[in-house]
């Protein structure tokens, strides 16, 4: 163990090149590969994800390295998704660093990744900044140090998140009953929150950006499905009724940008294998379930204007839908295929605040090595038709509100562009017919629709 004086001291460390350079990057469509490169990822690694102001989205990661040691890196996707840059090490820990890590952008735009290493900074959860991702300055520890402290690097999960007030709050799972817990701020001086309740897992935290509340969420190993509790203001804790843990899996928790209320994406049902994706909204206790097929690796990401992005998987293929800006109704449900023809996915992890949804997408390919993979996806539009007065009418709608501008074309009958009510209306006798909507920043939907 290292002596306090040491851990304590400031550890300047410059990124190093580690390897993959510059790619072409997934915009819709198109998957690259993010981590995992020239060796396998751990399938429980967990990473970090957070958006500069010049809509850069930074990844943070750990890669194993020779004997024991492992090392935290970075990597980037460019603003407009098509291009990957990086890795580039943030740190390297002789002895392990733990799976899990968070990264988030500060009150002054600059990013903080919260990390633990085994028996470096006394094993308690340490920090690094950046003002851009291009270099970082590695801190520690930021939570209670020993005896009082306790061992995050041993921990089963980390997460941060960042207050109204620019606070910054980091969590992390039990490595030991007694073992979870929370710590505001960064002064290693100050007690550590506890986390009550039995075992716990994968937590992550959730601010309200307009009342300031904050909320942890952590899977219980304790039959006690997911649980919800606020942090400041402190209070009890609650487990979401009908829910199951999803292990090895941050919980998905968020709160809305520029809207109220925090929410938490999780699985509905005893059986996290045979669950429902569905959202709690962890300051009224409302509960939505977005579909009655079964989800796993059920997450959440905000988007701009109040909406929301759910996202999950089912064998190899990854399900999305976002929300209106009240959060209230979801679009139609895209559906996007695991890289390479996988059929492994082991974790989801996303980012929402430029308007699509930039997903990563932890999976074992056929051939290639065991990484994370990056696409965007887009909200999906969905329409329905009816006859009146002799006209075929086609309504489009994302999250059940009419959207104009939509290019509406029938096949063999030309196309036409919605007006402000969402609708077009066609001279179709009476037949089967395919109808296509398309707009720019929306996944086209296409369907064979028939018209009495």
């Amino acid at each position: 163990m290292l002596m306090r004086k040491t851990l304590t001291a400031v550890v300047a460390t410059l990124a190093v090149a580690a390897g993959a350079g510059t790619a072409q990057a997934g915009p819709p469509g198109k998957w690259t590969q993010v981590t995992g490169f020239g060796q396998d990822d751990l399938n429980i690694m967990r990473v970090g994800l957070a958006r500069t102001g010049n809509g850069v989205l930074h990844v943070l990661w750990t890669r194993s390295e020779a004997g024991n040691a492992a090392s935290l890196l970075h990597s980037a996707v460019s603003k407009n998704a098509k291009s990957v840059t990086g890795p580039s090490i943030v740190y390297t820990g002789p002895d392990g660093v733990n799976k899990s890590v968070d990264v988030v952008r500060a009150a002054d735009g600059s990013l903080r990744t919260f990390f633990a290493a085994t028996n470096v900074f006394d094993s308690v959860m340490a920090s690094a900044t950046s003002a851009d991702g291009g270099s970082w300055t590695v801190q520690g520890p930021v939570s209670k140090l020993e005896p009082q402290g306790k061992p995050v690097y041993a921990a089963s999960g980390i997460g941060a998140a960042v207050g109204k007030d620019g606070t910054f709050y980091s969590i992390w799972g039990d490595s030991a009953p007694g073992g979870g817990g929370f710590h505001v701020g960064l002064d290693p001086n100050a007690a550590d929150g506890e986390l009550p309740g039995g075992l716990k897992a994968d937590p992550e935290v959730g601010v309200d950006s307009q009342s300031g509340q904050v909320f942890a969420g952590w899977n219980s190993l304790d039959d006690e499905g997911v649980v919800v509790m606020p942090l400041n203001p402190g209070g009890g804790r609650a487990s979401i009724p009908n829910s199951a843990p999803q292990l090895q899996h941050r919980v998905g928790t968020t709160g809305r940008i520029g809207a109220p209320g925090v929410f938490v994406a999780y699985a509905q049902g005893s059986n996290p294998f045979l669950a429902d994706p569905a959202v709690y909204r962890a300051d009224t206790g409302a509960t939505t379930r977005l579909t009655t097929r079964d989800g796993e690796l059920v997450s959440i990401a905000a988007a701009p204007a109040g909406r929301l992005w759910v996202f999950w998987k089912d064998v190899g293929t990854i399900y999305a839908t976002r929300s209106n800006k009240t959060a209230t109704r979801w679009g139609r449900i895209v559906r996007v295929k695991a890289p390479s023809g996988s059929t492994t996915i082991y974790n989801l992890s996303g980012e929402g605040s430029l308007g699509p949804l930039d997903l990563l997408a932890l999976v074992d390919p056929p051939t290639g090595t065991l990484s994370s993979w990056h696409q965007r996806i887009l909200p999906g539009l969905f329409f329905t038709t009816k006859k009146s007065k002799g006209k075929a009418i086609v309504k489009v709608t994302d999250a059940s509100a009419p959207v104009a501008g939509v290019t509406v074309k029938v096949k063999g009958d030309g196309s036409k562009k919605t007006g402000a009510g969402g609708t077009v209306s066609f001279d179709l006798s009476a037949g089967r017919y395919t109808i296509r909507a398309d707009k720019a920043g929306y996944a086209s939907y296409s369907k064979r629709v028939r018209v009495k």
